[in-house]
């Protein structure tokens, strides 16, 4: 299952080989810090296009994956959990650029537009950044460990960067595959992008799943 591809994916850092002159010792691991946000529940956005609402559960087929996923991830040896929360102050479904170029154009009504013409905005994770930052400054400044590698398809992480690196620490990015900004890479150590690795299955990239049930 994912969570088994996921953890995986994580150790494979410690075992993939790697240039003498870069690091002259063998990786260990202190642990694996999860940074995501439980699956949302009981939350209903109303639907533009025919007045119903859209509920989040974890009783709908999404909802309930995430929920297995988070809990067998959680089970794994040398995992830690840090979950922030879903912000859905700001929810709301608006017309797609689409959608939009069309209402300005008048070649649609409002009346006329469909569950597809509509986008979920104003959906907002919060205090992961936060946990990530509060961790790292933690293990650097504790004198805990020299390395971090972090896994992100996400690479506005320079701030993180620029503590670990103050406090002594080796920061590597992985960004499965993702490009990274050159404002980034200058300010990690080094990038270590395990999905261009033939040693590793690229399928273990966890895929984002919509948690939430149209009527």
């Amino acid at each position: 299952m994912r969570a088994d591809e996921l953890h995986q994916y994580a150790l494979s850092h410690i075992a993939i080989k790697r240039k003498a002159a870069e690091e002259d010792s063998r990786r260990s691991l202190y642990r694996i810090f999860y940074y995501d946000c439980p699956p949302v529940n009981g939350i209903s956005i109303k639907q533009p296009w025919n007045g119903r609402n859209a509920t989040f559960s974890t009783k709908r087929s999404s909802g309930k994956w995430r929920k297995e996923f988070l809990d067998a991830l959680a089970s794994k040896r040398k995992v830690a959990m840090r979950m922030g929360t879903v912000s859905f102050r700001n929810a709301r479904f608006i017309p797609s650029e689409a959608a939009m170029s069309d209402l300005a154009n008048g070649e649609r009504s409002f009346s006329q537009l469909g569950k597809d013409d509509f986008v979920l905005t104003g959906v907002k994770q919060e205090g992961v950044d936060m946990r990530i930052g509060l961790d790292i400054a933690s293990l650097a400044s504790g004198g805990i460990v020299d390395q971090v590698v972090l896994i992100a398809g996400d690479c506005d992480f320079i701030p993180v960067a620029k503590v670990a690196r103050r406090g002594g620490v080796d920061f590597i990015l992985d960004p499965m595959g993702h490009s990274v900004h050159p404002d980034m890479v200058i300010q990690v150590d080094g990038v270590e992008d395990l999905t261009k690795c033939e040693a590793v299955d690229n399928s273990v990239i966890p895929i984002a799943t919509q948690d939430y049930q149209t009527n």
